[in-house]
């Protein structure tokens, strides 16, 4: 096996000295012919070099002089120790092999974003397996919002996981709430995201600990508004001649005849309508964000309605019951039916709110139905 040669040396630039009389040290490490010259950052008054022996020297003892002599032994024995590890691992010991471990190449890696866009990319993997279209969206949106306040905050295109302390989480809090005008609940759901990113980084040893759990972050409590059963009449005994609104309308009634989500609707096929011991039609189906089975009476409205699009215009590879539309146009067009009906409480189709319309609008479901956690 061919012997490497190998040396290290340092030396002062005299020909480029500073106007405060200082000049750069600077270590040359060469390895088989070829070297590499690297400044330390060091500055020293090139009359207190000594060349041939590669040491500050000083008449007084000096504090500065000697600590650059430590610095220099110590960097010459870690580049050593590298060499040993990579010559004990069978590796080819080169400029560039040396180098890496020297300045951890590793380390410049482990920087927020790209720690980020790695969980987003392994996350749309799992789209439609283990997590749904709408959590991954909530993860693009967080990156876009964390990149933003990188570049305005930090005047820079990217982080070290290291610069992620409690001061980090309140500045990106801050710039949620006022740069991009999010309440304080979903403020706290990015900032939750964020710190999924931020438990990775702990368990890959980058970080010694998330400083979530000791800032305590917290939910407020909101009281949300609910129909009652005139609203809730108002809203379906309207005459609506406005197609896209008309389905819009039935879409809402079924979710609060049913108690089922916006995207438990949107994947309601025909074999999820099943006859129950009692002889009558029930919905039996597993709740998409929980997992839960529901099994909910099939009402005459909800019926009704599925009869009504049985032969709805559609692609022929669709399976589903009803025609629903992407969740914005949902909140949109439910914003206008909330103006033709003259109701000034804002419909959505969160699951709580479809929940509470059910009960106090006097719709009666089981416990069982309802196949959720929090409500």
């Amino acid at each position: 096996m061919e012997r490497n040669t190998f040396n290290i040396i340092f030396y002062v630039r005299k020909n480029k000295v500073k106007k405060d009389g200082d000049a750069s040290l600077f270590m040359r490490l060469t390895i088989n012919g070829r070297r590499w010259d690297s400044a330390l950052k060091i500055k020293i008054d090139p009359s207190k070099w000594d060349a041939k022996r590669q040491v500050a020297i000083s008449d007084n003892d000096e504090k500065d002089l000697n600590l650059i002599n430590e610095t220099i032994e110590s960097l010459r024995f870690r580049i050593h120790k590298i060499k040993l590890k990579i010559e004990d691992e069978g590796k080819l010991l080169t400029i560039e092999s040396v180098r890496d471990k020297l300045i951890d190449k590793e380390k410049f890696n482990r920087t927020i974003l790209k720690l980020f866009q790695n969980h987003n990319d392994e996350c749309k993997l799992k789209v439609g397996i283990q997590v749904t279209q709408a959590t991954y969206g909530r993860y693009l949106t967080c990156y876009k919002h964390l990149k933003e306040f990188i570049n305005k905050e930090y005047k820079a295109d990217d982080l070290s996981v290291s610069e992620i302390n409690r001061r980090f989480y309140e500045r990106f809090e801050f710039f949620l709430k006022k740069e991009k005008k999010c309440a304080h609940n979903t403020t706290i759901k990015y900032i939750r995201n964020f710190n999924k990113i931020v438990r990775i980084a702990v368990e890959q040893g980058w970080l010694t600990k998330s400083p979530y759990k000791d800032i305590g972050y917290r939910l407020e409590e909101i009281d949300k508004p609910y129909l009652s059963m005139d609203e809730l009449n108002s809203i379906i005994e309207k005459d609506i001649c406005i197609k896209r609104l008309d389905l819009i309308r039935d879409i809402f009634v079924f979710c609060c005849h049913t108690g089922l989500s916006f995207s438990d609707v949107k994947e309601l096929i025909g074999d999820n309508i099943q006859i129950g011991i009692d002889k009558n039609r029930w919905i039996i189906k597993n709740r998409k964000k929980t997992k839960i089975v529901s099994k909910i009476p099939l009402l005459d409205t909800p019926a009704k309605i599925i009869e009504k699009y049985r032969d709805y215009p559609r692609s022929a590879t669709v399976t589903t019951l009803l025609p629903v539309p992407s969740n914005q146009k949902m909140n949109a067009y439910l914003k206008e039916i909330a103006d033709v009906t003259g109701i000034k409480k804002v419909l959505t189709l969160s699951v709580q709110s479809i929940c509470l319309i059910s009960r106090k609008s006097g719709i009666r479901l089981p416990h069982r139905a309802r196949g959720f956690q929090n409500v």
